[in-house]
Protein backbone atom coordinates (compact mmCIF):
# COMPACT_ATOMS: atom_id res chain seq x y z
CA UNK A 1 0.00 0.00 0.00
CA UNK A 2 3.03 2.50 0.86
CA UNK A 3 0.95 4.23 3.63
CA UNK A 4 1.99 7.18 5.48
CA UNK A 5 3.50 6.59 8.86
CA UNK A 6 2.00 8.32 12.33
CA UNK A 7 2.24 7.90 15.89
CA UNK A 8 -0.82 5.57 17.47
CA UNK A 9 -0.96 5.37 21.28
CA UNK A 10 -0.72 2.24 22.60
CA UNK A 11 -2.83 0.29 25.23
CA UNK A 12 -6.31 1.56 24.12
CA UNK A 13 -8.80 -0.07 26.00
CA UNK A 14 -11.54 -2.21 24.48
CA UNK A 15 -15.29 -2.90 25.65
CA UNK A 16 -15.84 -6.65 27.31
CA UNK A 17 -19.33 -6.77 25.08
CA UNK A 18 -19.90 -6.40 21.65
CA UNK A 19 -22.97 -4.50 20.29
CA UNK A 20 -23.07 -4.96 16.33
CA UNK A 21 -26.52 -3.78 15.65
CA UNK A 22 -24.93 -0.43 17.34
CA UNK A 23 -22.20 -1.13 15.25
CA UNK A 24 -23.92 -1.78 11.50
CA UNK A 25 -26.28 1.57 12.67
CA UNK A 26 -23.51 4.06 13.70
CA UNK A 27 -20.62 2.76 11.43
CA UNK A 28 -20.27 4.01 7.59
CA UNK A 29 -22.29 1.74 5.28
CA UNK A 30 -21.10 0.72 1.65
CA UNK A 31 -24.27 1.49 0.75
CA UNK A 32 -24.98 4.87 2.53
CA UNK A 33 -25.01 8.50 0.69
CA UNK A 34 -22.52 10.82 1.16
CA UNK A 35 -24.94 12.90 3.66
CA UNK A 36 -25.24 10.18 5.86
CA UNK A 37 -21.65 9.36 5.90
CA UNK A 38 -20.69 12.89 6.79
CA UNK A 39 -23.36 12.92 9.83
CA UNK A 40 -21.95 9.78 10.96
CA UNK A 41 -18.66 11.17 11.29
CA UNK A 42 -19.53 14.64 12.85
CA UNK A 43 -21.44 12.67 15.20
CA UNK A 44 -17.77 11.79 16.15
CA UNK A 45 -16.76 15.05 16.13
CA UNK A 46 -14.88 14.98 12.60
CA UNK A 47 -15.51 17.76 10.21
CA UNK A 48 -16.14 17.77 6.41
CA UNK A 49 -12.60 18.01 5.57
CA UNK A 50 -11.39 15.24 8.14
CA UNK A 51 -13.79 12.99 6.32
CA UNK A 52 -12.76 13.59 2.97
CA UNK A 53 -9.27 12.89 4.23
CA UNK A 54 -10.55 9.67 5.69
CA UNK A 55 -11.97 8.59 3.04
CA UNK A 56 -8.57 8.63 1.11
CA UNK A 57 -8.24 5.34 2.39
CA UNK A 58 -10.42 3.78 -0.10
CA UNK A 59 -7.09 4.07 -2.24
CA UNK A 60 -6.42 0.70 -1.40
CA UNK A 61 -8.29 -2.48 -0.54
CA UNK A 62 -11.52 -4.06 -2.62
CA UNK A 63 -15.13 -3.51 -2.66
CA UNK A 64 -17.41 -6.70 -3.35
CA UNK A 65 -19.24 -6.37 -6.56
CA UNK A 66 -23.07 -6.24 -4.87
CA UNK A 67 -22.12 -2.95 -3.25
CA UNK A 68 -22.07 -1.10 -6.61
CA UNK A 69 -24.40 -3.26 -8.70
CA UNK A 70 -27.10 -0.15 -8.58
CA UNK A 71 -25.03 1.90 -10.70
CA UNK A 72 -23.91 -0.15 -13.52
CA UNK A 73 -27.48 -2.04 -14.07
CA UNK A 74 -28.14 0.24 -17.11
CA UNK A 75 -26.27 -1.61 -19.34
CA UNK A 76 -27.68 -4.29 -21.21
CA UNK A 77 -27.48 -8.53 -19.92
CA UNK A 78 -26.16 -7.48 -16.60
CA UNK A 79 -27.47 -10.44 -14.05
CA UNK A 80 -27.57 -8.35 -11.17
CA UNK A 81 -30.76 -8.05 -9.15
CA UNK A 82 -31.66 -4.35 -9.25
CA UNK A 83 -33.86 -1.94 -11.36
CA UNK A 84 -32.49 -0.94 -15.14
CA UNK A 85 -31.69 2.52 -15.89
CA UNK A 86 -30.54 3.28 -12.48
CA UNK A 87 -26.87 4.04 -13.59
CA UNK A 88 -25.39 6.75 -12.32
CA UNK A 89 -24.74 9.37 -15.62
CA UNK A 90 -21.68 10.75 -13.92
CA UNK A 91 -19.33 7.65 -13.98
CA UNK A 92 -16.79 7.78 -16.79
CA UNK A 93 -17.99 5.61 -19.40
CA UNK A 94 -14.97 3.22 -19.79
CA UNK A 95 -14.60 2.97 -16.52
CA UNK A 96 -17.91 1.71 -15.92
CA UNK A 97 -17.56 -1.08 -18.67
CA UNK A 98 -14.27 -1.82 -17.26
CA UNK A 99 -15.95 -2.22 -13.68
CA UNK A 100 -19.28 -4.43 -15.21
CA UNK A 101 -16.14 -6.87 -17.36
CA UNK A 102 -14.53 -7.57 -13.88
CA UNK A 103 -17.67 -8.52 -11.79
CA UNK A 104 -19.17 -10.36 -14.69
CA UNK A 105 -15.95 -12.50 -15.51
CA UNK A 106 -13.73 -13.48 -12.80
CA UNK A 107 -14.04 -12.05 -9.65
CA UNK A 108 -17.27 -10.81 -6.73
CA UNK A 109 -14.55 -8.09 -5.57
CA UNK A 110 -12.77 -4.99 -7.34
CA UNK A 111 -9.65 -4.82 -6.25
CA UNK A 112 -8.88 -0.81 -6.01
CA UNK A 113 -5.36 -1.40 -6.40
CA UNK A 114 -5.49 -3.33 -9.93
CA UNK A 115 -8.56 -2.46 -11.50
CA UNK A 116 -9.43 0.71 -12.94
CA UNK A 117 -7.55 3.00 -11.49
CA UNK A 118 -4.41 5.15 -12.77
CA UNK A 119 -1.75 3.70 -10.32
CA UNK A 120 -1.73 1.14 -7.21
CA UNK A 121 -0.75 1.89 -3.86
CA UNK A 122 -1.77 4.29 -0.89
CA UNK A 123 -2.26 8.24 -2.03
CA UNK A 124 -3.63 10.88 -3.78
CA UNK A 125 -5.07 8.69 -7.38
CA UNK A 126 -8.27 8.30 -5.49
CA UNK A 127 -8.89 11.68 -5.14
CA UNK A 128 -7.69 12.21 -9.24
CA UNK A 129 -10.31 9.24 -9.88
CA UNK A 130 -12.70 11.03 -8.31
CA UNK A 131 -12.30 14.19 -10.57
CA UNK A 132 -12.63 12.10 -13.70
CA UNK A 133 -15.41 10.49 -12.43
CA UNK A 134 -14.33 6.70 -11.86
CA UNK A 135 -15.21 6.08 -8.75
CA UNK A 136 -16.53 2.37 -7.90
CA UNK A 137 -17.90 3.81 -4.45
CA UNK A 138 -21.34 5.59 -5.20
CA UNK A 139 -20.94 7.95 -1.98
CA UNK A 140 -17.30 8.74 -2.68
CA UNK A 141 -18.27 10.15 -6.41
CA UNK A 142 -21.30 11.90 -4.80
CA UNK A 143 -18.14 14.05 -3.39
CA UNK A 144 -18.10 16.07 -6.75
CA UNK A 145 -21.31 16.95 -7.02
CA UNK A 146 -20.79 19.32 -3.16
CA UNK A 147 -18.51 22.34 -3.92
CA UNK A 148 -17.40 22.17 -0.13
CA UNK A 149 -16.42 18.90 -0.41
CA UNK A 150 -15.31 18.80 -3.85
CA UNK A 151 -12.37 21.80 -3.03
CA UNK A 152 -10.87 19.35 -0.64
CA UNK A 153 -10.46 16.66 -3.51
CA UNK A 154 -9.42 18.80 -5.84
CA UNK A 155 -6.51 20.01 -3.16
CA UNK A 156 -5.76 16.43 -2.20
CA UNK A 157 -5.60 15.43 -5.91
CA UNK A 158 -2.67 17.83 -6.95
CA UNK A 159 -1.21 18.01 -3.22
CA UNK A 160 -0.48 14.65 -1.88
CA UNK A 161 1.81 15.83 1.29
CA UNK A 162 -0.99 17.84 2.21
CA UNK A 163 -3.28 14.35 1.74
CA UNK A 164 -1.19 12.55 3.80
CA UNK A 165 -0.88 15.49 6.56
CA UNK A 166 -4.56 15.76 6.93
CA UNK A 167 -5.52 11.69 6.79
CA UNK A 168 -2.14 11.52 9.41
CA UNK A 169 -3.63 13.95 11.81
CA UNK A 170 -7.36 12.67 10.92
CA UNK A 171 -6.32 9.12 11.78
CA UNK A 172 -4.71 9.74 15.15
CA UNK A 173 -8.26 11.73 15.92
CA UNK A 174 -9.71 8.50 14.97
CA UNK A 175 -7.36 6.48 16.73
CA UNK A 176 -8.36 8.47 20.36
CA UNK A 177 -11.81 8.45 19.78
CA UNK A 178 -13.99 7.04 22.27
CA UNK A 179 -11.34 5.79 24.73
CA UNK A 180 -12.17 3.52 27.65
CA UNK A 181 -10.70 4.96 30.90
CA UNK A 182 -10.13 3.50 34.08
CA UNK A 183 -9.03 -0.17 35.37
CA UNK A 184 -12.80 -1.28 35.74
CA UNK A 185 -13.40 -0.47 32.08
CA UNK A 186 -13.05 -2.75 29.12
CA UNK A 187 -9.78 -4.08 28.83
CA UNK A 188 -6.14 -4.15 27.06
CA UNK A 189 -6.19 -6.83 24.47
CA UNK A 190 -2.78 -9.20 23.91
CA UNK A 191 -3.88 -10.64 21.25
CA UNK A 192 -6.20 -7.80 18.75
CA UNK A 193 -7.13 -10.63 16.50
CA UNK A 194 -9.08 -12.23 18.72
CA UNK A 195 -12.98 -12.22 18.79
CA UNK A 196 -14.59 -11.86 22.21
Amino acid sequence: GGGPFYPVPTGRRDSLVYYPQIALMELPAPTDDLSVILSKFLLRNFNKQETVSLLGAHSIGAVHCNFFTDPISLVPDVSFNCSKNSADPSIEHEFLNTMIIRCQNYSAFIDLEKDGVPEMGFGMHYYQGLIQNKSVIRSDQQMMSEERIATWVRAYASNNFLFIKDFSNAMIKLSNNGVLTGPFHGEIRVNCSSTL
